[in-house]
């Protein structure tokens, strides 16, 4: 019996870039120009924390 699980969890980066992530990699997803905004860099709101952002950084673990 053969099973293939496949989930992906699309994660927005801190410079505002968008990624897919699946069990075989990390590729960035093309937006088209008008759906980018400046309010959607991370840096840019107002609950962004500097400090969570680096604790998350270390958080991540591929391959887990």
């Amino acid at each position: 019996m053969t099973a293939i699980i496949d989930q992906t969890a699309l994660i927005r980066g801190a410079d505002g870039r968008l990624f897919a992530v699946t069990a075989q990699g990390v590729t960035e997803v093309a937006e088209p120009a008008t759906a980018l905004t400046a309010a959607a860099r991370i840096g840019d709101r107002r609950a962004f924390n500097s400090d969570d952002h680096e604790a998350a950084r270390h958080a991540i673990t591929p391959g887990l």
